[in-house]
């Protein structure tokens, strides 16, 4: 069976949207979507990715907290 070239626009479609904010990405903009971000204020959100919005009225995290 021969391998199949899948192109990346073609595995960014089949690629399912970002669990934390429910956007689309693809492999260009995957690190904001899957790669923890260390902010060591809020213990909610601090190994949660840049896309991730903390819903913890104390946190002090300027990435999670818009």
């Amino acid at each position: 069976m021969p391998d199949i070239d899948v192109s990346d626009v073609e595995k960014d479609k089949m690629r399912p949207p970002c669990y934390h904010c429910g956007e689309p990405y693809s492999a260009t903009n995957a690190d904001r979507h899957l790669e923890p971000v260390d902010c060591q204020p809020c213990p909610r959100c601090k190994t949660m990715p840049a896309c991730y919005t903390c819903r913890n009225m104390y946190c002090a995290c300027e990435v999670h907290q818009h």
